[in-house]
């Protein structure tokens, strides 16, 4: 084979399943960190090492989502799509939205627990006020960055459920009216 002729592929895309492990083994990874700096902090009174596991706990959950998230197919569907992949990506979807409303539900825990944080602090029963004002801040960063982008991969998780189920639909009455191309309005 001489030099000429070799063909130049441009490089291939990551594949999402890959992403999606490489994800999750991050978001385990982060989430061991972030106990061990939580552990370390509660051991030695340190304010970095709290800061550090907060944001280690507080980022995990959204790797772990990404990791979901990209488990789910590329391109949207299309009447071409065989029944056995509309139902695969009915799956997916139906997952993504389990793992988003447990996501958003994690901001709304660590918010709600900022709000116990202060008035504990207000009443005098917590002693670290830093301590306090960066969980409110990192819960409030995350809380602004994390739920709308939530709600948008939700949105676009609920449209693509709608597609698939309206496509399994047509495929239900197409296989109806071969059984019985006397009634076409008849549907399973």
């Amino acid at each position: 084979m001489s030099p000429t002729n070799i063909e130049l592929h441009p490089p291939e895309a990551a594949n999402p399943a890959t992403l999606g492990a490489v994800s999750l083994i991050i978001a385990a990874a982060a989430v061991l960190a972030g106990v061990w700096f939580g552990f370390r902090a509660w051991q030695q009174e340190t304010l970095p090492d709290g800061a550090y596991a907060l944001a280690l706990l507080f980022g995990a959950p959204a790797l772990a989502l990404r990791a979901i998230l990209a488990r789910n197919f590329p391109a949207g569907p299309d009447h071409a799509t065989p029944v056995s992949e509309l139902l695969e990506r009915l799956h997916r979807v139906e997952v993504s939205l389990r793992a988003l409303r447990l996501a958003r539900a994690h901001v709304y825990v660590g918010t709600s627990y900022a709000v116990v944080l202060a008035i504990c602090l207000a009443a005098g029963l917590i002693g670290s006020r830093e301590f306090v004002i960066i969980y409110a801040a990192t819960m409030a960063s995350a809380a602004s960055v994390y739920l709308p982008w939530t709600s948008r991969q939700e949105r676009r998780m609920h449209e693509q459920r709608s597609t698939c189920r309206s496509l399994l639909g047509d495929h239900r009455a197409a296989r109806a009216w071969l059984i019985d191309p006397g009634e076409p309005s008849r549907t399973p």
